[in-house]
């Protein structure tokens, strides 16, 4: 395989375990059980864009910096900061992928030293620039093209069915969701819940580096 320079990450259920972004803003708004009711049966996109339209309703007059204090309560997954810190120094460049509010992928990408990253915009006119799972895979394939880099040259990591268009369009896709999906191209590494310490092992591995140079304290 080539060499890995470019890696994706999913933030919900990947960069973080536990409550999602949505079920952290929401269990502060005392609004836990309606999000949760809302992920449970919300399918296609016009539910999905309706409850995300709901969402909106309950941040009122919160800005930016206070949805984004309280979206930082979230868990990183086991391993995160120390798997995004050793890619960075092999020279591995880091985006984040997600659904999820852009306001919190940008609150983590900035804690993780990420250069760049996608997610639904809630403009200050409570206007909704929504991103899809084929939004995830266009917006980074447009990325490789832009830096000349083939999919071989490209590994992706997430967690859910939201994930699999952005898993299909690189050459290295890691799922790290419990168990695997419909849809998952052949060559999909399934790691289960995996630290993501590992994760970064396995990429520098498959990039022929040698893992041990770049973590610290493992």
């Amino acid at each position: 395989m080539s060499r890995i320079r470019l890696v994706a990450f999913d933030l919900d259920g990947t960069l973080l375990r536990g409550d999602t972004v949505c079920e952290v803003i929401a269990r502060r708004l005392g609004l836990l059980e309606r999000m949760r009711a809302l992920e449970a049966t919300v399918k296609t996109r016009d539910e999905i864009a309706r409850a995300r339209e709901e969402m909106v309703g309950w941040y009122g007059d919160r800005n930016v910096a206070e949805l984004q204090e309280i979206a930082s309560q979230a868990r990183l997954s086991p391993g995160a900061q120390e798997a995004c810190a050793s890619l960075i120094e092999a020279g591995v460049e880091i985006t984040i992928a997600s659904l999820t509010w852009d306001f919190a992928v940008e609150r983590f990408a900035r804690e993780l030293r990420v250069g760049s990253w996608l997610g639904t915009l809630l403009r200050a006119d409570g206007d909704i620039r929504h991103v899809w799972a084929e939004s995830k895979a266009e917006w980074l394939v447009e990325k490789m093209e832009a830096a000349d880099r083939s999919p071989a040259e490209v590994a992706a990591v997430g967690d859910s069915a939201g994930d699999v268009p952005l898993l299909n369009a690189v050459g290295l896709p890691v799922f790290v969701g419990k168990e695997a999906i419909a849809g998952l191209p052949e060559r999909a590494r399934h790691m289960p819940e995996a630290d993501l310490r590992d994760v970064a092992e396995l990429i520098l591995d498959e990039s022929g580096l040698h893992a041990d140079c770049y973590f610290v304290g493992r």
